[in-house]
């Protein structure tokens, strides 16, 4: 067994780190390979593609749940949907979070594709792929998502832009 990183932990405290993190993973050159936090993805072309944080969860109406598993149902709501970014923000005048969905349309998406149709699209598809509590409080289209480095989605500075549009609509 290799010694772990200064600061890093080798057991759980107040759970069974062996089933946690090694239960069920494969071999690979006579170790049991570790559970991790990171969702990859492999193409088509046989790259892999790195979605970040599965265990990056938000709580909707006290339903918590993870931001992967609501992209994967949004991403799914229409052949022009290039990617998805779901975050959850608190609104202005309290009381739980709304969701926002972030969405990168292909050139081909035609006007039918409006934000309001894509708000319907996405609630619908997540109350009957996912949950049906769930809800789509704001839908927001963009180019492009900002990433690291390692094209991870930086999911923080779409939530505070998801924040400043929320303001701003309070404004109107």
């Amino acid at each position: 067994m290799l010694m772990p990183m200064l600061g890093s932990s080798e057991s759980l405290l107040n759970a069974d780190n062996k089933k946690i993190y090694y239960e069920g993973m494969p071999m690979h050159k006579g170790a049991r390979l570790r559970r991790h936090g990171d969702m990859f993805e492999r193409t088509a072309g046989g790259f892999y593609k790195s979605h970040g944080r599965i265990d990056d969860t938000m709580n909707l109406g006290g339903i918590k749940t993870s931001s992967v598993e609501i992209e994967r149902v949004c991403n799914k709501a229409s052949e022009h949907i290039i990617e998805t970014a779901a975050v959850a923000v608190p609104p202005d005048g309290g009381g739980p979070d709304q969701l926002v969905v972030f969405v990168v349309l292909s050139d081909s998406a035609g006007p039918q594709l409006t934000v309001e149709y894509l708000k319907m699209a996405f609630t619908q598809a997540l109350q009957t792929g996912l949950n049906p509590y769930f809800k789509v409080g704001l839908v927001m289209v963009v180019a492009e998502f900002p990433r690291t480095a390692t094209n991870k989605v930086l999911r923080r500075v779409l939530k505070s832009q998801a924040m400043n549009a929320q303001k701003l609509r309070s404004k109107l």
